[in-house]
């Protein structure tokens, strides 16, 4: 009697081809079942169209204009790494994401109820599922959209696009609407000062533009004849006066290029492939899907049928 062991499977314990060989009528039967359901499972996957958006960041995303809109040389024309990031943090902002759930009511697009427990994270899924954005190899962003309605992936992609300007000028209108607001009291503030100081020169007794006393010093006398006329509280007067009244002027010119931020209206990208209607499907790849279901139960099933060997050798 043959002492019974642990049944072990090894790989030499069969030959593959001889397996093969020996279940050949199994593995067919087997690989036409699997190749025939997954080829009907296939069909009842909804098709979904892809299009793409490739765009460049300009100049304006990194380099802000200055009062005359002049750029600094040195700035990339496009493919600048800093601003493909600044465009993609834009890209997956809420205000995007906001914008398409209301334009597109996206909810009863992909068919999330309102009294679904986790509605918000499924619409998330969904999101990450059916639009991406990416960087390329040459530093342009890629925008990529699935839908089963190619026009409305057509749209939504050139729509997603289109917004990064919008959000883009936002912040900026915001953030300079708020420096506005605060240079415009630091120039009203300077503005005081600056009349304080004219005031005190009308009243001082020596009353003098200080335009003339300013040209003195270009005179071939010297400053100290030119002034000898003028006491030193004077002379001290209208050099603060001349401080103050540059320390204005910067601080409007300031106050201008805030006002500029805070109004105007600039492009932030440049689109070099707008989005079309897809002709053809992306997804679902249905051979692709019979291939490697197939090839899966095959694999399967020779395992199934070697173990299946092994331990009948086994008990012999």
């Amino acid at each position: 009697m043959q002492k019974e062991g642990p049944i072990s499977f090894r790989t030499d314990s069969f030959n593959l081809i001889t397996l093969v060989i020996k279940h050949w009528k199994a593995l067919l039967i087997t690989l036409i079942v699997v190749a025939a359901v997954s080829s009907a499972v296939s069909l009842t996957i909804t098709p979904l169209f892809r299009s793409t958006v490739v765009l460049y960041p300009t100049t304006n995303v990194v380099e802000t204009q200055t009062l005359f809109g002049m750029q600094s040389s040195s700035t990339a024309l496009f493919g600048d790494e800093t601003a493909t990031e600044k465009v993609l943090q834009i890209l997956r902002s809420d205000n995007i994401k906001n914008y398409l759930v209301r334009k597109y009511d996206l909810m009863k697009h992909y068919g999330i109820s309102d009294k679904a427990k986790y509605k918000y994270t499924l619409l998330e899924g969904k999101f990450n599922q059916y639009i991406k954005s990416r960087k390329t190899q040459y530093n342009s962003i890629e925008i990529s959209v699935l839908d089963p309605d190619p026009v409305i992936a057509a749209t939504m992609a050139n729509d997603i696009a289109g917004q990064v300007d919008t959000v883009f000028n936002q912040i900026v209108k915001d953030a300079g609407k708020k420096s506005y607001q605060a240079i415009f009291n630091s120039y009203n503030e300077q503005m005081q000062r600056v009349r304080q100081l004219e005031d005190s020169l009308k009243h001082s007794g020596q009353a003098v533009n200080p335009g003339d006393l300013r040209a003195g010093k270009s005179k071939t006398t010297s400053w100290s004849v030119a002034s000898s006329q003028y006491s030193p509280e004077y002379l001290r007067l209208v050099n603060m006066f001349e401080t103050e009244n540059e320390n204005l002027s910067a601080i409007r010119g300031r106050l201008t290029e805030a006002q500029m931020l805070a109004e105007q209206n600039l492009p932030y990208t440049h689109i070099i492939n707008a989005a079309n209607a897809s002709e053809k499907k992306a997804l679902p790849r249905r051979s692709y899907i019979v291939i490697s279901a197939s090839l899966s139960s095959l694999l399967l099933m020779i395992f199934i049928l070697g173990l299946a060997d092994s331990v009948v050798r086994n008990e012999k």
